[in-house]
């Protein structure tokens, strides 16, 4: 699994070994600005403030000369698990300074960044035979601006639908946290080439008893419903304009207008729309510039 932290910067220590004595190289000042700092002095106790997620929910990656700079968040009330999918949320946080000692565990002593853990809680995960419910790994969390936690979606067994928790946490301190609902997407359908031919059983039962109806009982409005419902949101266009089609052909004037408005020529969308005119629809009739008989 790849964990991402998109502003994490490279530390470069250069140290030069002579006879048991190091003496570092002089850098120019345009190196200089790319060295980094040791994280935190292991005798410097550092506190974070808390926070809030700022934006979450699943993430495209941005780049900017071929590097990542951040995600572009798409809030929804599921997380489709698929492989290559990112999501987790975003965060900005401060360093607690010490004021007049009032706060024994706060610093004075302003550092850039700091070590973080992150650890996701999810539904449980079979690696190599062996189940888990936590992942974990070590990030850097640098103070006063963005900062990323994200989950991405790397190989089948992760793809798990349930409850996720993403958490970020220095020390004892929990600096942000954030719940997801992950669903593994249903298979789709194949799509339709003959009316009444479909993967039924992969559709909703509302609609399967729709589809049942259509082509069982030649029910129109359940033919309008299974195309509106069904196929268009699955964006079978083509599907969705056979079952209007059928429809229409039952009479249905609705069926009808949408069947013409997906038909492929303007043969056929003139047939529809002389139909929905001869089922008394003023719509049809002005789209063929002719009254209703």
């Amino acid at each position: 699994m790849n964990r991402h932290n998109t502003l994490t910067f490279t530390l470069i220590s250069l140290i030069v070994l002579l006879n048991g004595c190091a003496t570092p190289p002089t850098l120019s000042s345009d190196a200089q600005t790319n060295v980094e700092q040791e994280l935190v002095p292991k005798t410097l106790d550092v506190k974070v403030a808390k926070t809030k997620a700022k934006k979450s929910g699943l993430g495209v990656p941005q780049y900017k000369n071929g590097q990542l700079v951040g995600y572009q968040f798409q809030r929804s009330f599921a997380i489709p698990a698929q492989i290559g999918n990112f999501f987790g949320f975003s965060y900005t946080t401060n360093q607690v300074l010490a004021i007049n000692n009032a706060d024994k565990a706060a610093t004075g002593e302003i550092v850039k960044k700091i070590p973080v853990m992150v650890t996701v809680t999810h539904p449980e995960i079979i690696t190599n035979g062996q189940a888990s419910t936590q992942s974990a790994w070590q990030d850097t969390l640098y103070f006063g601006r963005d900062n990323f936690a994200m989950w991405h979606f790397e190989s089948n067994n992760e793809l798990v639908s349930g409850k996720w928790t993403i958490e970020v946490k220095h020390q004892d301190t929990v600096v942000a946290t954030k719940n997801f609902f992950v669903q593994v997407p249903p298979p789709m359908p194949a799509k339709v080439t003959t009316v009444c031919q479909v993967e039924s059983e992969k559709f909703p039962k509302s609609l399967q008893a729709s589809n049942q109806k259509c082509c069982v009982e030649n029910n129109a409005k359940a033919c309008y419903n299974f195309a509106w419902r069904g196929l268009e949101r699955i964006k079978d266009t083509h599907g969705a304009a056979l079952y209007y089609a059928k429809s229409c052909e039952l009479g249905d004037i609705s069926g009808c207008r949408l069947a013409a408005k997906l038909a492929s020529n303007e043969q056929t969308r003139s047939d529809f729309y002389h139909k929905g005119c001869d089922l008394k629809d003023m719509d049809s009739c002005i789209e063929v510039n002719r009254l209703p008989e």
